[in-house]
C-alpha cells in the first residue's frame, strides 16, 4: 500500500514538471524571443518607411512582446541553464538592457532613432539564436530524463501492480482454501455432533448434565427412558426441579427411587465431591448404579444404569458358587463357612457341634446298571430325604458326588447327633423308585463332636471322614463316631497304601495254590492261585487286608496283570493236564488292557490257553454289561474258561446266566458251610448243582473243610471241590512236591 502511494505522488510530481516544461520551455520562449526580436525589427524598419503601414504604437506593441518574452525567460530556468554555460546567462542581462535602452528610442521615434534602434537590436538577435539552440538542447535532455524517469515508474507501478495482482490472487486463493477448510470444518462438526448425539443415545448408561443453576444442559435417550420423562422435560434448560416434580407425581416405586437417587447426589453436589452409590426401589424392581462427577463451572454430570439384571445375575452366581446344581444342596463352601461360623460360636458361647459325613453305599452300581440320569435322579431323591430329616438350624450339604455332610449344632451331644444319625440311615434305606425301576441302597454315616474332637474345621471334617471309612468297613449301613484309634487305622491303611505302590518293584508279592479236587475222578485237577503280601515287617500280609486297598487306589491293575504272568509261568512247569484259575477283580474290567494282559501271559509262557480258568464275580457284570459280556467273549474266544466265583453270594441274577454261557459256577463257602446245618442248605447246593448242570456248567465247592461237608457237595452232584480239607494254599515251590505226596482225601 505504501509502495503505490508513494509511486503515485512521484507520477504527480512528474506530470507537473512536465506541465512546467510545457508550458516555460526554454528552447520555446528563446525561440519566441528571437522571433518577436525579429518582427520588432521589421516593425521598425516598416516605421522608417513613410508609406505609413506601421506606426509607433504596433512598434511599441512588439517591444511590449518582447519585454514579456524577456521577462519570462528571466521567470524560467534559463539559471539552470548559465549554470552549465555562463556566457548564456548573460544574454537575457544583455536583451534586458537593450530593451530598457530601447523604450526611449521607440518612444521618440523619428528619422536617425531609426537606425539606432536597429543598430542596438540587431547584435541581440544572434546571442538569443545561441540561446534557443542550447534551450532547446536542454529541454530536448530534460525531456529525455523525465521520458526515463516516467518509464522507471510505468515499471515500479506495473511490477507493483503485478505484485498486488500476484497478492490478491494469493488472498483469494487463501480465501478459498478458508472457505473450503471453513465448509470441511462445518461438516466434521456437523458428523461429529451426528456421532456424539448417536453415542450418546446409543449409550447403555442414561447421562444427564446440569449446570451451576441447576437446569439440564444435555441428557440422552436412556436417561429420558430410563426414567419414562416427556420429551418436553428433557429439551436444555429445563429446571432440574421440574424433573423431580415429574417424577415423583409418576407413584411410589419410580419417585421413591428418584428422591433417593437425588438426595445422594445432593450431598455430593453440596461437598462438590464425585462419588458412585447403587440406589433400588423398594419392591426390588428396579437397582440403577449412579456415578456423579462435579464440573469445574459448578455443574454436574452423571451417569445411571440400570443393574437389575446385574444383580439378579450376581445373586444367581452367588448362589451358584454355594450351592450345588443338581440337588439344589449347599456345597463345600458353603458348608465349610458355616462350620467356621458355629465354630467361632462355640469359641464366645459354648455348646456341643455335630459334623456328620455320610456316603451311599454302592450308589455307583447304580450308574453303571441304570446309567447317570438315573443316578442324578438318585441324588435328588437323597436330597429330599436329607432335607426331610434335618431340623431348624441344622444344615445338609453335598459335598461331592454321593457324598453328604450335616450340621448339627446343639447342646444335647452326642445323643442328638446318634439320632440324626439313625434317621439318616433309615430314610436313606428305603426303597427309591427311578425312571420305574425299584432301587435299594444305604448309607454309612461317620460324626465328628466339637469341641470334643478338636475345634479346627478341616480337622472336624477330616475325623467324621475317618468315622465314615469306619462305618463303610464295619459292613456299612450303619454310622461310626470318631474314636482316636480309628485315625491309628487309617494312618495304617495310608502307610499300606504307599508300601503298596512300590510292592512290584521291591518283588514282595508271591503266589499261593490251592489244589482243585475232580470229586468223579478223585484226583488233583489244578490249581487256585491266590495272592500273598511278604512284607518286610508286617510279614506275611493277607489278601483281605490289601487287595481291597489296591482296589481303592486302581494298583490292582498292574497287579493283576503281575498275577497272571506269574500264574501261567508257574502252571507252565506243571504236567499238562493241570489247570491253573486265577481270579480277576471287577477293576480290572475297567481296563482296556485285560484283554492284552491275558494274551501276552499266554505267549510270553507257552501255556496252552484251555489250561487257564479266570473266575469272575457277579460285581463284574453290573458295570457295563455290554462292554463286559464283549470282553468275556473275547477271552474266551482264546480258548481259556470263565468262572462265575461266590455264586449266590452277590445279585444272583439268572440273567447274567443267560447272557454269557459260564463254563463253571462256583459254590460260596458260605452254601458249603450251611449244609451241616439243616435241609435249606442242602436244597440251596442241590439247586445249585441242578441249575450248573442244565446250563452244561460245572461246579466247584468252595472251602470244604469236614468230611461231612464233602461227603454232602458229593452226593450233590458237585464236580469239584476246594478247601483246608483237601489242601492248604502251599507255595509255587511246593507244588510239585505235593503232587507226589498228597493222598486224595476223596478216597481215604
Amino acid at each position: 500500500m505504501l509502495a503505490a502511494v508513494y509511486t503515485s505522488h512521484l507520477i504527480v510530481e512528474r506530470q507537473d514538471a512536465l506541465q512546467r516544461v510545457s508550458r516555460y520551455n526554454i528552447a520555446w520562449l528563446a525561440s519566441q524571443a528571437v522571433s518577436e526580436l525579429a518582427r520588432l525589427k521589421e516593425r521598425v524598419a516598416g516605421h522608417a518607411m513613410a508609406d505609413g503601414t506601421v506606426d509607433r504604437e504596433e512598434v511599441q506593441l512588439r517591444l511590449d512582446i518582447l519585454a514579456n518574452r524577456v521577462g519570462l525567460l528571466q521567470g524560467s530556468g534559463v539559471a539552470d541553464l548559465a549554470k552549465s554555460r555562463p556566457e548564456l546567462g548573460d544574454v537575457v542581462a544583455s536583451l534586458d538592457a537593450v530593451i530598457e535602452a530601447a523604450g526611449p528610442l521607440v518612444a521618440n521615434l523619428a528619422g536617425k532613432s531609426h537606425r539606432e534602434l536597429l543598430d542596438l537590436l540587431s547584435p541581440l538577435e544572434p546571442r538569443l539564436a545561441r540561446l534557443a539552440a542550447a534551450a532547446n538542447i536542454q529541454g530536448g535532455d530534460r525531456v529525455a530524463e523525465d521520458q526515463r524517469q516516467l518509464s522507471r515508474l510505468h515499471w515500479i507501478f506495473s511490477g507493483i501492480l503485478v505484485a498486488l495482482a500476484a497478492c490478491g490472487l494469493v488472498l483469494l486463493a487463501l480465501l478459498l482454501l478458508h472457505n473450503r477448510l471453513l465448509r470441511r470444518t462445518h461438516g466434521e462438526l456437523h458428523t461429529q455432533n451426528a456421532r456424539f448425539d448417536a453415542a450418546l443415545n446409543n449409550m447403555s448408561q442414561a447421562l444427564c448434565m446440569v449446570d451451576a443453576e441447576r437446569r439440564l444442559i444435555v441428557c440422552n435417550r436412556r436417561y429420558v427412558e430410563l426414567f419414562t420423562l416427556p420429551p418436553s422435560l428433557a429439551a436444555p434448560r429445563t429446571p432440574v426441579s421440574d424433573i423431580l416434580h415429574a417424577l415423583a407425581a409418576k407413584g411410589h416405586g419410580v419417585g421413591e427411587l428418584a428422591h433417593a437417587i437425588h438426595e445422594a447426589q445432593e450431598t455430593l453436589i453440596r461437598n462438590n465431591l464425585p462419588g458412585a452409590f447403587v440406589r433400588e426401589r423398594s419392591d426390588g424392581g428396579l437397582s440403577v448404579s449412579v456415578s456423579h462427577r462435579p464440573m469445574p463451572d459448578g455443574g454436574w454430570v452423571a451417569t445411571y444404569e440400570d443393574i437389575t439384571e446385574r444383580r439378579r445375575a450376581e445373586a444367581q452366581i452367588a448362589y451358584m458358587a454355594h450351592h450345588d446344581a443338581l440337588s439344589g444342596l449347599p456345597n463345600r463352601i458353603l458348608f465349610r463357612d458355616r462350620l467356621e461360623q458355629e465354630l467361632r460360636r462355640l469359641e464366645s458361647q459354648g455348646g456341643w457341634l455335630a459334623v456328620l459325613c455320610l456316603d451311599l453305599d454302592n450308589f455307583k452300581n447304580v450308574n453303571d446298571t441304570l446309567g447317570h440320569p438315573a443316578g442324578d435322579l438318585l441324588l435328588q431323591v437323597v436330597a429330599q430325604r436329607l432335607r426331610g430329616c434335618v431340623r431348624d438350624g441344622e444344615m445338609v450339604a453335598r459335598l461331592s458326588g454321593d457324598e453328604f455332610a450335616v450340621l448339627q449344632p446343639t447342646p444335647d451331644q452326642p445323643l442328638a447327633a446318634q439320632a440324626l444319625a439313625e434317621r439318616l440311615v433309615r430314610a436313606l434305606s428305603a426303597p427309591y423308585e427311578i425312571d420305574g425301576h425299584r432301587v435299594v441302597i444305604s448309607a454309612s454315616v461317620g460324626a465328628a463332636l466339637a469341641p470334643a474332637d478338636g475345634h479346627d474345621a478341616d480337622d472336624l471334617l477330616k475325623k467324621a471322614d475317618v468315622a465314615l471309612y469306619r462305618a463303610k468297613a464295619d459292613g456299612r449301613s450303619c454310622s461310626r463316631f470318631f474314636a482316636p484309634e480309628m485315625e491309628a487305622q487309617l494312618q495304617a491303611r495310608l502307610a499300606m497304601e504307599a508300601d503298596l505302590r512300590d510292592v512290584l518293584e521291591k518283588r514282595q508279592l508271591e503266589l499261593f495254590y490251592q489244589p482243585l479236587f475232580d470229586l468223579q475222578e478223585g484226583r488233583i485237577r489244578g490249581f487256585e492261585a491266590l495272592l500273598r503280601w511278604r512284607h518286610p515287617e508286617r510279614g506275611l500280609v493277607p489278601p483281605d487286608q490289601f487287595i481291597p486297598v489296591a482296589e481303592t487306589t486302581g494298583l490292582i491293575v498292574p497287579i493283576g496283570e503281575w498275577v497272571l504272568q506269574q500264574a501261567c509261568a508257574d502252571a507252565a512247569g506243571w504236567p499238562s493236564d493241570l489247570k491253573v484259575a486265577v481270579n480277576l477283580s471287577p477293576l480290572q474290567f475297567t481296563s482296556p488292557q485285560l484283554s492284552t494282559a491275558v494274551s501276552n501271559a499266554l505267549v510270553t509262557t507257552g501255556l496252552a490257553a484251555n489250561r487257564l480258568e479266570l473266575e469272575v464275580t457277579e460285581s463284574v457284570l453290573l458295570q457295563d454289561s455290554g462292554v463286559v459280556l464283549a470282553l468275556l467273549h473275547e477271552l474266551r474266544g482264546m480258548g481259556l474258561q470263565i468262572a462265575l466265583d461266590d455264586f449266590g453270594t452277590g445279585y444272583s441274577s439268572l440273567s447274567y446266566l443267560r447272557s454269557f454261557p459260564f463254563d463253571k459256577l462256583k459254590i460260596d463257602q458260605s452254601f458249603v458251610r450251611g449244609l451241616t446245618g439243616g435241609a435249606g442248605g442242602v436244597a440251596i447246593v442241590d439247586a445249585i448243582v441242578a441249575l450248573a448242570s442244565s446250563l452244561g456248567m460245572t461246579t466247584t465247592a468252595e472251602g470244604v473243610e469236614t468230611i461231612e461237608q464233602l461227603d454232602q457237595i458229593r452226593r450233590a452232584g458237585c464236580t469239584m471241590a476246594q478247601g483246608y480239607y483237601l489242601g492248604r494254599p502251599r507255595p509255587a515251590a511246593n507244588v510239585l512236591a505235593d503232587l507226589k505226596s498228597t493222598r486224595c482225601p476223596i478216597l481215604a
